[in-house]
């Protein structure tokens, strides 16, 4: 039922696509139901091999001719991932009197009917009659399932599209915007990249692109912060990287921990079960590094949290109480990734992964007062080389030594487990309790 065939004739008008259908991608939110459309035509690719992920690149924006499929230029795809692919596309709201159709519709392209208020860009309500001198353009990053059982998958209740819903009527809850979700659904064409006579339609998730974000993850900002500039060819790239290093203070990695961890936070309190935290593509980070945002928001489809209920399993006749209930918690892997990220924002500016990796097991091996040493020894290299060469006064070289101890009995205690930091990977609360004591002066 998502397939059918056309073939395009040169010399042959009748032929056009876009005289049999509308070849722009359509869009409704979640919540207001508002309808939109792509400002151009626009018409996908797809391959039957979900696997096959370069031929989910091309695009079509051909109109009144025959439709000629690319690659997408630069910021045209966002990001591919192991089940969807992203790519950029501006809509515009439609309006009940086709106001919002030029010369890229044709008659078969009906406008559909919207509220009588739309939301702008900006953030402002406008009266439906004024609607043509305000900013309706709308940035929408749209994720494209690889394959049929992928899109049902994140259709379903508890899933992706489901969730999103949902948190949209939650979005007091997210004030702070960390969490990015979905803002509603699109319905768009695609042809098979091997067979361009066979289309199919697909259904979308799409967000907001915003620039800020777009497309720079955790784990490009953690490739850049452990970067060794001497080794990066390309001078202009060398130079962001030294940049980044340079004003990345401890008071820099307390921030953006505390970001990612209340981002967390923000998804529990909005009712989410899990996050995957696998792997650092699930988050994005500011221009300034200063904010993350948390993408692909439903771990495993497990959709919002259920209260545990009170377990009666292990009742018996010698034990009549009930079992209490677990705690309820997001259920994120904090045992991993975390503890990896800390060690290297701490020990691994301009320095490499291998250094990281080399300096944490002379460290858990050494005995442990010359384990804090070297570990006293690196923070200030990383963080303080500076106030050294500018010559401190022996009080303030005295308050340095005694900042940096503190922070090194701090971050040994972390990285060996030991108390009161022995469980703060257990969930997100103790972790907070952890990153909150990190000493910053």
């Amino acid at each position: 039922p998502w397939t059918f065939c056309h073939e395009e004739r040169s010399g042959a008008p009748s032929t056009f696509l876009h005289n049999l259908l509308s070849t722009h991608l359509r869009a409704w939110d979640f919540v207001t139901g508002e309808a939109l459309a792509s400002s151009v035509p626009t018409v996908f690719s797809f391959a039957e091999d979900p696997r096959d992920k370069r031929a989910f690149m091309m695009m079509s924006k051909s109109a009144n001719t025959l439709q000629q499929f690319c690659f997408g230029g630069e910021g045209d795809i966002l990001g591919m991932g192991e089940n969807a692919i992203v790519h950029r596309v501006q809509l515009s709201h439609t309006t009940p009197d086709g106001a919002h159709r030029d010369e890229n519709w044709t008659s078969v392209n009906i406008g559909l009917e919207s509220s009588g208020h739309t939301i702008t860009q900006r953030g402002a309500v406008c009266d439906s009659t004024t609607k043509n001198d305000a900013v309706e353009e709308w940035d929408a990053a749209v994720k494209r399932p690889f394959s049929l059982a992928k899109m049902l998958a994140f259709l379903q209740n508890s899933s992706e599209a489901g969730l999103a819903k949902r948190l949209r009527l939650a979005n007091l809850l997210n004030s702070d915007k960390r969490v990015l979700y979905f803002y509603g659904l699109g319905l768009g064409l695609s042809t098979n990249a091997y067979n361009q006579n066979e289309y199919k339609f697909e259904l979308m998730l799409l967000s907001k692109y915003e620039e800020e974000f777009s497309t720079y993850t955790m784990r490009e900002f953690m490739e850049e912060y452990v970067a060794v500039p001497s080794s990066v060819e390309v001078d202009e790239k060398r130079r962001a990287i030294q940049k980044l290093q340079s004003e990345f203070t401890i008071t820099s990695v307390k921030v953006f921990l505390v970001s990612l961890l209340n981002a967390f936070r923000d998804l529990t309190l909005m009712g989410v079960q899990a996050f995957d935290f696998n792997h650092l593509n699930n988050v994005l980070v500011s221009r300034d590094y200063r904010q993350v945002r948390l993408i692909d928001i439903d771990g495993n489809a497990q959709g919002s949290i259920d209260y545990p209920a009170i377990d009666f399993s292990s009742k018996s006749s010698l034990s009549p109480r009930p079992t209490p209930p677990q705690r309820p918690c997001l259920d994120v892997d904090l045992n991993i990734l975390l503890p990896s990220v800390i060690e290297q924002l701490m020990l691994g500016k301009g320095r490499g992964k291998s250094f990281v990796s080399n300096k944490r097991s002379e460290i858990w091996h050494a005995k442990e007062e010359e384990g804090k040493e070297m570990l006293r020894r690196i923070l200030v290299e990383n963080f303080y080389s500076t106030s050294n060469k500018n010559g401190l006064d022996d009080e303030a070289k005295g308050k340095l030594q005694q900042h940096v101890k503190k922070l090194a009995e701090w971050f040994y205690a972390l990285l060996k487990k030991q108390p009161p930091w022995n469980n703060w990977t257990h969930d997100i609360y103790d972790a907070m309790r952890c990153i909150d004591h990190l000493p910053i002066s």
